[in-house]
């Protein structure tokens, strides 16, 4: 394409098409991908499997978190349509786990396969550098969400960040979305408990901000939520 931007990878297209895109059609074939789906509430891999696939998101939430020996999790994640998947791990085994919240469809290859073929082709390696990226970007983000906002604007944020995300793959219809996360969902989420959740949520209600009813998240002041939780979501454009 003449206009470079347009041949940058976005969340929003699958694999294949963005292969396809780019002359490396010939090369899916050989890339082992298989589509798989699971039931809400399935476990993917667990913390500690050993794992050398890599997941793309076809449609669905997915949920990816920390356990501690408590039994208590962190999420640091949410896994939603058109987002990469790479297991981290040492010594072999997963450092996290990555659960179904909703019925979940993914797209799921070999590692070393698909590390092959990226050096082959420089369209494959730009879509695991972007990837990483995204990821990286994502993450530290709600590091410093968690770490220095307080329990509002967090909730605020977290909620901005989702909206952003699935604009991209036009899940954002009138103003608001499908969310399938329960206040225990975002509670681990957000280092908050269930009940405080509630208590943001309600806040924010209150204040004609947002509404969150039903599984269905309503924007009432996207401007105002945005100043709130002082979000800029460059991090998810770029």
């Amino acid at each position: 394409m003449a206009d470079a931007s347009r041949s940058r990878l976005r969340w929003d297209r699958s694999l294949s098409s963005y292969v396809g895109r780019n002359g490396d059609a010939a090369l899916i074939k050989t890339l082992g991908f298989t589509s798989k789906r699971y039931p809400a509430n399935a476990i993917i891999f667990s913390q500690g499997d050993n794992n050398d696939r890599i997941y793309i998101v076809e449609a669905g939430w997915g949920c990816i978190s920390h356990e501690l020996p408590t039994g208590q999790r962190q999420i640091l994640d949410f896994a939603l349509t058109g987002d990469v998947v790479l297991p981290q791990s040492y010594g072999g085994g997963a450092l996290e786990t990555f659960l179904a919240q909703t019925e979940l469809s993914l797209l799921v290859a070999p590692t070393k396969t698909f590390t092959v073929a990226a050096m082959k082709s420089p369209h494959l390696f730009s879509f695991i550098v972007e990837a990483l990226t995204h990821n990286g970007a994502v993450i530290a983000q709600h590091l410093a969400n968690i770490g220095r906002r307080n329990a509002l604007e967090r909730t605020a944020y977290l909620l901005l960040e989702l909206t952003a995300r699935l604009q991209r793959v036009g899940a954002v219809t009138c103003n608001g979305f499908e969310c399938p996360l329960t206040q225990y969902d975002l509670a681990d989420a957000l280092g908050l408990t269930p009940i405080h959740v509630n208590r943001m949520l309600r806040e924010l209600r209150e204040r004609k901000f947002l509404e969150f009813r039903q599984g269905y998240v309503r924007l009432l002041d996207h401007a105002g939520l945005m100043k709130l939780a002082g979000f800029d979501g460059d991090y998810i454009e770029n």
